[in-house]
């Protein structure tokens, strides 16, 4: 199925014809299961080069099979938004959860781009599935992939989407310095962001830690952020 799920505020464009203006920039990896509402999502700000993975490998390297800097690089990633949603270290573990169960059954998890063509073929491109997300009040301004994943267990909904269902509603700050804070200032702080995931690419830490809005204020100094068959994402038609 499709869907065109839309938060307060926000407007989503799939694949829009200004996309190039957000070169060089992050891009919001949003997740939602199912109907869940967008304020129930998990959310991270990931580097453009992953834009030049498939969607499988994206996920298979930070949600499926993640090795131990790619666990290091998640938990930072998120620790910097756990002021807003202090759920998303809990949220990316169950979603690791749903995906090891759906070893058993390949076609029990399907891939769809909210406001996008529905269900996608994971072996696509991130790039190729990107939009934007703009908030009217212009605070917010981010190149997004909007992924809504499909469960569909032979048992029925799995417990951990009934913890999901028991997170509360992502609640966005919207303290004014906040919405002031100079554009310069949350470069510098993605620079420091990559800066910090290249030495941990160097030195394999022997103890690591692991744990929507579609929202980063592009002044934001705080972020250090059809229906029909297809390809399944462990293969076979879904």
């Amino acid at each position: 199925m499709s869907y065109a799920k839309t938060a307060a505020g926000e407007r989503l464009t799939y694949r829009p014809s200004d996309l190039d203006r957000y070169a060089g920039e992050q891009f919001c990896l949003r997740i939602t299961p199912g109907d869940f509402s967008l304020d129930q999502c998990f959310f991270v700000y990931i580097d453009e080069r992953f834009e030049g993975y498939s969607i499988r490998k994206l996920f298979q390297t930070y949600f499926i099979d993640p090795g131990p800097d790619q666990d290091f690089e998640m938990s930072s990633w998120l620790e910097s938004w756990t002021h807003i949603d202090p759920t998303l270290p809990k949220k990316w573990m169950i979603l690791r959860r749903l995906f090891i169960m759906a070893r058993e059954e390949p076609r029990a998890i399907s891939f769809h781009i909210n406001h996008g063509p529905g269900l996608v073929n994971p072996e696509d491109a991130v790039r190729s599935h990107l939009g934007t997300s703009v908030f009217d009040d212009g605070s917010f301004d981010d190149k997004i992939l909007d992924v809504v994943l499909e469960f569909d267990f032979e048992g029925g909904p799995p417990a951990e989407l009934e913890q999901w269902a028991s997170f509360p509603p992502i609640e966005i700050p919207t303290e004014p310095e906040v919405d002031e804070a100079p554009k310069a200032n949350r470069r510098q702080a993605m620079q420091w962001t990559a800066f910090v995931g290249g030495l941990a690419a160097i030195f394999s830490l022997p103890f690591l830690w692991s744990g929507c809005r579609s929202r980063r204020n592009r002044g934001n100094d705080e972020q250090n952020n059809n229906n029909g068959g297809g390809v399944g994402f462990f293969g076979g038609a879904l």
